[in-house]
């Protein structure tokens, strides 16, 4: 069966970025199987923002983790739904998030693990709801963020549950941490953050 890789999307593309622009900045990664800024049918006038696929699945993390400078502009992609589809059960749900952007959640929950997404809701008036949701790649990353339970990020708790149909009920968490973030990624190691009666193990 052939290899259907795995599909990026790429969002705040500057207007004069290329397909090719974008096959060559990826090809690092791997093979490209596909790249396209998506356009107007009729005007042909770009929509700010584009695809990739790469067939190497093993090249997700670096995608995701990576900024990438496309256009003069830096820019961060996420995994697309269908990419996504079977990671449910590694998704939590972030509660107290409203203030912080999607890339400032990533920068700190990447510590547990490669972030798949951060999906940040927002209400009927398009105003942010105060959680989040994250998906990580690993069941091992998912375990150890659900037993931090709580986070202090400057001075702002966050609640770390299970993204269960009943996650956005208020809840005691399990453990206790306290984080710094900025806009570094993931520079900071397990030894820079402690939760509830001393750091990880392993």
């Amino acid at each position: 069966m052939e290899q259907a890789g795995i599909r990026f999307f790429i969002p705040g593309l500057p207007e004069h970025v290329t397909d090719q622009e974008i096959t060559t900045h990826f090809g690092k990664y791997g093979t490209i199987l596909e790249a396209a800024v998506a356009r107007d049918k009729i005007s042909g006038v770009t929509r700010g923002f584009g695809y990739v696929t790469i067939s190497d699945l093993a090249s997700a993390d670096a995608v995701l983790n990576d900024a990438h400078l496309l256009g003069g502009k830096e820019i961060r992609v996420v995994l697309t739904k269908d990419s996504l589809a079977g990671t449910e059960d590694k998704r939590i749900y972030i509660g107290g998030t409203e203030n912080m952007s999607a890339d400032e959640i990533r920068d700190v929950i990447c510590g547990f693990g490669s972030v798949l997404d951060v999906h940040t809701p927002k209400d009927a008036t398009g105003l942010r709801k105060n959680f989040s949701f994250a998906t990580f790649s690993s069941a091992d990353a998912y375990e150890r963020a659900v037993a931090m339970g709580n986070l202090q990020v400057k001075g702002l708790l966050l609640e770390i549950r299970p993204a269960t149909r009943d996650a956005g009920r208020k809840g005691k968490g399990n453990g206790k941490g306290d984080f710094g973030w900025g806009g570094g990624g993931c520079g900071w190691g397990m030894d820079d953050w402690s939760w509830g009666g001393g750091g990880w193990d392993g």
